[in-house]
């Protein structure tokens, strides 16, 4: 597995990922792997999948074609990309996509976190997503991310050090979580659409 994590404050959305890969019980280490990334970054938007490896190489495929509709900027347009990508999937990249008895719906075979200048957003793989206001994560050291994350979002100064602090409590108690981390950051969009604040002077 792996642990991934999103935080946004002060006008700045940061998506961060271990680098430790597993087949079973083998742990393959950063330096050990070339292509040991776990987030993508499609446009302006980073993309962090949990999982199999393979997720990544087919989602950087498949939006590799630039006739393929790619918009990440809510929750309701995350979906539709999602929804348009996953007949494609079944035919050119033989997803498995057979529900669960019970399940409603055919899952897509991703599972993650997302961080563009419209915010931090979970996509999960009946094609929904969730936005958050301050900070998510995803994969087996899930929680030890956000009980970090929540003990330190308020005295944090940045996203980017909060998104660390998530990362490295995950990799001291998960097994399947290890540094190095990888980590980036993006400008929100509705803090650099803020207008500055204007002093008047009164007159005499």
């Amino acid at each position: 597995m792996s642990t991934i994590v999103v935080t946004q404050k002060n006008g700045v959305a940061c998506i961060g990922a271990d680098t430790l890969s597993c087949l079973g019980s083998l742990r393959q280490k950063a330096q050990h792997v070339v292509n040991k990334t776990k987030i993508t970054k499609i446009g302006d938007t980073f993309i962090g999948l949990t999982g199999t490896s393979a997720s990544l190489v087919v989602m950087n495929s498949y939006f590799s074609k630039p006739d393929k509709p790619r918009d990440f900027s809510s929750c309701e347009a995350i979906f539709e990309t999602f929804r348009h990508a996953h007949a494609w999937l079944k035919v050119e990249y033989f997803m498995s996509a057979m529900p669960d008895k019970g399940e409603e719906y055919e899952t897509t075979q991703f599972y993650g976190l997302v961080a563009n200048e419209h915010g931090i957003f979970a996509l999960y793989s009946y094609r929904s997503a969730q936005q958050f206001h301050k900070f998510w994560a995803a994969g087996s050291g899930r929680d030890f991310a956000l009980g970090a994350m929540q003990a330190a979002y308020d005295k944090g100064r940045t996203a980017e050090e909060i998104a660390r602090i998530g990362l490295e409590a995950a990799a001291e108690f998960d097994s399947a979580t290890s540094a190095p981390f990888e980590i980036h950051s993006v400008p929100l969009k509705a803090a650099a659409a803020k207008p500055r604040a204007t002093k008047t002077r009164k007159k005499k």
